[in-house]
């Protein structure tokens, strides 16, 4: 989402099997004899293949800090199936526990613009007791993950609460979950609590930023609604990623719209006054196409885009001569949190994705081409000639141990014997 949970039952989907049918055998009729000949046994006809199930498609949404467990989201496509979650032992990649929320589920993707007989039967939906009952199981498994958030939900400790999106709208509801209050009115996303359950951090929007694409902020409330939501100043187009530090008293985000914010790796308190502090900033005004946060937040990994023209003289314009295709560039860099400065510097390609990165700096990118390591300390890189899946999200768990997805699993691969 974008873009917060999670407890029991396991649902299956049955399959529906075709069988065909043959006609009726033919009529018997007579035939002259000096007509006999004979004719080969038809060929049997090829059975057809039976439909299996559709793929899943699970994201990896959260390591917990101590690497043994995993939170797993399944994505659905099509947008019609329940929302499901399961916890997941690293080690042995056996599911724990799983959860589905299918009232929450039934909600509609974007509800910004909705007229009032649509807004009445989303607030009857909020009312039900079922969906009670789904954020209820939801924050359960929530809790023990990094701010108590997955994909839609995110729940605090002890009786702070869940908040949650319905649509584009976030609403706080208590513990049991029953809808306490909505709180925003424009579009917010991405709520997280403070690891102490007394406050509540969203992604709001707050107009355009540069008449097309929306601007948000970050907004800091109570979670007990003692007083209302406020903007923390100069968190300006954060973007949905967030981590803690190493002792857990500030989240790192990110706030990016180039080139009128400045790509920025912020620092914001989680206690009050919540303070921001800048931690380290890129130069130049590159498109920031993804981030990644190695887990106690030493180093932040950057890629950017950029798109260069050639010029054309005036007097070859006039000789009808046009400026060649821009060409985009991309453009890799690794933030060192404890110094502001930028440690790593290289090009990178298109087809690769950022994954992951480790406290000890080893960089981890795959795609369609295959996957690279970067060593950022040493400033060396490797291209694997057998690599494994990957998937689309990766978590070191220690500079030598990535755990990978998969399909609804996990499994640990040790990047030094990667080939």
């Amino acid at each position: 989402m974008p873009r917060p949970i999670v407890a029991v039952a396991v649902c299956a989907s049955s399959l529906a099997l075709a069988a065909c049918g043959g006609g009726a055998p033919p009529r018997k009729v007579a035939t002259p004899v000096a007509a006999l000949r004979t004719v080969p046994a038809p060929e049997p006809a090829a059975e057809e293949p039976t439909a299996g199930p559709p793929p899943e498609h699970w994201y990896f949404e959260h390591l917990a800090p101590n690497g043994r467990h995993a939170l797993l989201r399944r994505l659905d496509p099509t947008g019609r199936s329940t929302l499901q979650t399961r916890i997941v032992d690293v080690d042995t990649g056996a599911v724990l526990e799983e959860v589905q929320m299918p009232e929450l589920g039934k909600f509609p993707g974007r509800t910004i613009g909705l007229g009032g007989p649509e807004v009445a039967k989303l607030d009857a939906m909020l009312a039900s007791p079922r969906f009670e009952e789904d954020l209820a199981r939801g924050a359960h498994v929530a809790k023990r993950f990094p701010f108590g958030s997955c994909g839609r939900l995110s729940a605090g400790v002890g009786n702070a609460g869940i908040a949650f999106n319905a649509g584009d709208w976030l609403y706080l509801a208590d513990a049991a979950g029953k809808v306490r209050k909505k709180l925003a009115q424009e579009a917010a996303y991405d709520p997280r609590f403070s690891p102490d359950g007394k406050f509540l951090f969203f992604r709001r929007a707050a107009g355009s930023i540069d008449r097309v694409f929306a601007k948000y902020e970050l907004v800091v409330m109570p979670a007990d609604l003692s007083s209302s939501p406020r903007a923390i100043p100069g968190t300006a187009g954060v973007r949905e990623t967030i981590a803690t530090t190493a002792d857990g008293g500030s989240a790192i985000v990110l706030a990016s719209h180039e080139p009128i914010v400045k790509t920025c790796v912020l620092s914001v308190a989680l206690k009050p006054p919540f303070a921001m502090k800048k931690l380290g900033c890129l130069e130049g005004s590159e498109r920031l196409v993804e981030s990644t946060i190695s887990p106690k937040g030493r180093f932040v990994a950057l890629t950017t885009q950029t798109t260069s023209e050639k010029d054309v003289t005036p007097a070859a314009e006039a000789k009808g001569k046009r400026a060649p295709p821009s060409t985009l560039a991309w453009r890799l860099r690794v933030l060192s949190l404890a110094t502001g400065q930028v440690v790593y510097d290289a090009p990178t390609e298109a087809g690769y994705s950022l994954r992951g990165i480790s406290e000890g700096g080893t960089l981890v990118q795959s795609g369609m081409r295959g996957v690279l390591v970067d060593d950022v300390t040493g400033k060396s890189r490797r291209e694997l000639k057998s690599p494994p899946d990957l998937g689309h999200r990766v978590f070191f768990r220690s500079d030598d141990e990535l755990v990978v997805q998969r399909g609804g699993s996990v499994a640990v691969v040790d990047v030094r014997t990667l080939e």
